[in-house]
């Protein structure tokens, strides 16, 4: 499947990065990958997108389908066998709540629209008016969200039917908020941030993509156009590099060397390994104690059996 990620806002070196990350193929690596791309072109500062997004949609069937959308959705990705869920809130967001390598999770927000008088309904997932993912959807008898997925890029045309490998979604709560340990990106502006948590939600996004990708195809991708994400790995604050280890089929590094003194640099380490005699990945984020524009070198590998990575003396781990 492929990828849909997130932006935080013009001003912060995140953002402008995410804003160039717009995966052009959705769904080719599992539904986590889909939902990672983002942003191929950059996009200007837009005020929050809400409720008058759905307005222009004729309102008694389409007031009636938003209820019953409302609510969190999940489905597992069936390359990672990770969940991943939707959830559709009032005033027009959609999050989308993605897993990360360290357990955590973090929700991409998005504003959405729907035509409900089509059929299939559409539906549009919206970063900015200049940035549209066009896609379709139905309500299944059975309860369930079918929504298609494969093929989809910002401004791209509309899929005008499902296919083998679309997606089907089961409601599993009318709750219609994020849960308060996941951390929420906008897809709107926000204050500038360079902090540590912006480094890390990038490289653990570069991480996850790395982890799919190996879960298909064995080895780690040696560069972002292998991992086919089309992006600017350069920002204000950061340069953001793929280095590839041996023949790619142990482990990938991933570094973000600070382009300012006073700021520390960071390493993530993808490895693949055995535990319980399968094949599996792991990843660990290190972070140099002190300001550095030279990275943590590449951590050891786990020990046979284990996923924890221990970070190289002069580094920490970033949690």
């Amino acid at each position: 499947m492929s990828h849909l990620v997130s932006n935080l806002a013009t001003g912060s070196h995140f953002v402008r990065l995410a804003q160039r990350f717009w995966v052009p193929r959705l769904m080719a690596q599992g539904l986590f990958v889909v939902l990672l791309g983002t942003l191929g072109t950059p996009v200007s500062a837009q005020p929050p997108i809400g409720l008058a997004v759905t307005q222009t949609q004729e309102a008694p069937l389409s007031n009636a389908v938003i209820q019953q959308l409302r609510g969190q959705w999940q489905t597992k990705d069936p390359t990672t066998g990770k969940l991943i869920q939707f959830i559709f809130a009032p005033d027009g967001n959609l999050f989308t709540v993605l897993p990360a390598p360290d357990g955590s999770s973090v929700a991409i927000k998005f504003a959405y629209k729907i035509n409900s008088t089509t059929q299939p309904m559409q539906l549009d997932m919206i970063v900015s008016p200049e940035q549209v993912v066009q896609t379709i959807f139905e309500l299944t008898p059975q309860g369930k969200l079918h929504l298609q997925l494969e093929g989809l890029s910002a401004g791209e045309p509309r899929p005008s039917q499902f296919n083998a490998t679309s997606t089907l979604f089961d409601k599993v709560s009318d709750v219609a908020t994020v849960p308060k340990d996941v951390q929420v990106i906008a897809l709107e502006t926000q204050k500038s941030n360079s902090g540590s948590s912006v480094v890390k939600q990038f490289l653990t996004i570069l991480s996850q993509a790395q982890q799919a990708y190996y879960l298909k195809n064995g080895k780690f991708a040696a560069d972002v156009e292998e991992l086919k994400i089309a992006t600017n790995l350069e920002t204000q604050d950061y340069r953001y590099q793929i280095v590839p280890q041996k023949d790619n089929t142990q482990s990938v590094m991933i570094t973000a060397i600070a382009k300012n003194a006073g700021l520390p640099s960071y390493t993530s380490a993808v490895f693949a390994t055995q535990v319980n005699g399968k094949t599996t990945t792991t990843a660990r984020i290190c972070a140099t104690e002190k300001p550095s524009t030279s990275p943590p070198t590449m951590p050891a590998p786990p020990a046979r059996g284990s996923l924890d990575v221990l970070c190289p003396t002069g580094s920490r781990v970033l949690r």
